[in-house]
């Protein structure tokens, strides 16, 4: 009997503290808010997350097609998306960039506008400039983490057909469509927009061949409003 009644405490004891660190992992939780846990880094992560969603502002971050060449800004498909959306698209978009030039300029051209999103249109300059598909697949992916890493949204516009380049245009464009899928990022291609089943402009959106015309630029903008929308 006296065996029995000292197993029988051990046992009672035993319950006892477990209930004991049971309770007190479950107060140190860092997912109970008035808990003595540290929820800052939640707490953090939560408001950012929540930011991205409801900033509106987008920066286009690309070449020549971005900034509306041959005509301006004020004449790209940035202001007409801007126009339909009723939202701040800041246009920084620059003749014979690659994506290396666009990496190099993410600080000041993106971060420091602080959006919501950014949509990144690269890849003809590296084309024309003879960027290696590897290189160009590198410039992406750091876009892209780059992006992330500071909560903004990215979206990717695919590089459109230019003339003397589209094997090349077409390796890049092939890549970066697996590479959006596999991460779940919006895609824009402004290709169903502009070109025809053979690759070249349909009729009466460019004037020489190479890049639009402002019906050109202005269908874009509408494309792009529907997708982002």
């Amino acid at each position: 009997m006296r065996i029995y009644r000292t197993l029988l405490r051990i046992i009672q004891t035993a319950v006892f503290l477990a209930l004991i660190i049971i309770i007190s992992g479950v107060l140190k939780s860092p997912f109970l808010a008035g808990s003595g846990g540290s929820t800052n880094g939640v707490d953090e992560k939560a408001s950012q997350q929540a930011e991205a969603l409801t900033n509106k502002k987008i920066v286009a971050l690309g070449d020549s097609f971005t900034l509306g060449y041959p005509l301006g800004a004020e004449s790209s498909w940035t202001k007409t998306l801007a126009d339909i959306l009723q939202v701040e698209v800041i246009n920084k978009g620059k003749s014979q960039q690659t994506g290396k030039e666009l990496l190099a300029r993410f600080d000041e051209d993106v971060l420091a506008e602080n959006p919501g999103r950014v949509i990144i249109f690269a890849g003809n300059g590296d084309a024309i400039q003879k960027v290696s598909l590897t290189d160009f697949q590198d410039y992406i992916q750091a876009l892209v983490d780059k992006s992330r890493a500071n909560n903004i949204i990215p979206v990717l516009a695919l590089p459109v057909w230019y003339p003397g380049y589209e094997q090349t245009i077409k390796s890049m464009r092939e890549w970066e469509t697996g590479y959006a899928l596999s991460l779940d990022i919006l895609v824009l291609d402004f290709n169903d927009t502009l070109f025809d089943s053979e690759k070249k402009y349909l009729n009466g959106l460019s004037v020489d061949g190479e890049y639009p015309n402002a019906k050109g630029y202005k269908d874009m903008g509408e494309y792009a409003a529907r997708v982002l929308k």
